[in-house]
Parts: C-alpha cells; sequence; structure tokens
C-alpha cells in the first residue's frame, strides 16, 4: 500500500539563505538568516530569543520589507513565519536567481512600524 504524504503549502519553498532582520514591537530587531523561503514564509533560527506561536512581527527579506507576518511554528530551535501578504512573484524570483541578495545595511531600512495587539511578555 503507497504511503501518502499530506501537502500544507501553498507555494514552493527555495532552500537557499538570505539576510533578514525581523521586529516583534517588543525590544530591539534581531537580525537572523532566513531559509526555506517562499512567497508566503519563511523559517530561520531563534536562538535565545524568545517567540510564541501567533506571535505578529515585522520582517525584512535582504532588502524587502517591512512584510508583515506572524509566527506559525516554533521546532528545534526554528521558527517558521507566514507573511500577511505573499511576496511579490518578481521578488522572489530575484530571492530564487540570486540565492542571496545584497545584505548592505545601507540597503536595509532600519525603521519599522507599531505591532498592533503586540502584548509585552514575560518569561521566567
Amino acid at each position: 500500500m503507497p504511503l501518502l504524504t499530506m501537502r500544507t503549502r501553498k507555494t514552493p519553498r527555495k532552500a537557499l539563505n538570505v539576510p533578514g532582520r525581523y521586529f516583534t514591537g517588543l525590544g530591539e530587531p534581531v537580525d537572523v538568516t532566513l531559509s526555506d523561503l517562499s512567497e508566503g514564509g519563511c523559517r530561520f533560527p531563534i536562538g535565545n530569543q524568545k517567540l510564541n506561536i501567533g506571535a505578529p512581527m515585522q520582517i525584512y527579506v535582504a532588502s524587502s520589507g517591512p512584510h508583515r507576518a506572524s509566527v506559525r511554528w516554533i521546532d528545534d530551535g526554528q521558527a517558521g513565519v507566514t507573511f500577511a501578504s505573499p511576496l511579490e512573484t518578481e521578488q522572489f524570483e530575484k530571492f530564487q536567481v540570486s540565492h542571496v541578495p545584497d545584505s548592505s545595511i545601507d540597503d536595509t531600512p532600519g525603521d519599522f512600524e507599531i505591532v498592533p495587539n503586540a502584548l509585552p511578555q514575560r518569561y521566567c
């Protein structure tokens, strides 16, 4: 009997490393390396950062953004996020071709907006 595989992603992912930066509305922006990028989301290592599933955030993908997103899953030191609005196809294709877009700090805007509904989180 063949095994059935459940497909949960709406868009294909590209295994590549892209510089990124996210902001949850609490504390300072965090620089990360994004991977498994798709038009609908990506994943990145969380290190010692505390994130909650469902938490809203803003994220830069290379010099593109900020894009509104939310944490979809957390597992084994990684977080997966879903973009509120998918990346434009042209942007995504650019990342696929270049694999590592320009990560110059000068090209990455640093202003983030207030994240609505972000509540302070306490960790003991």
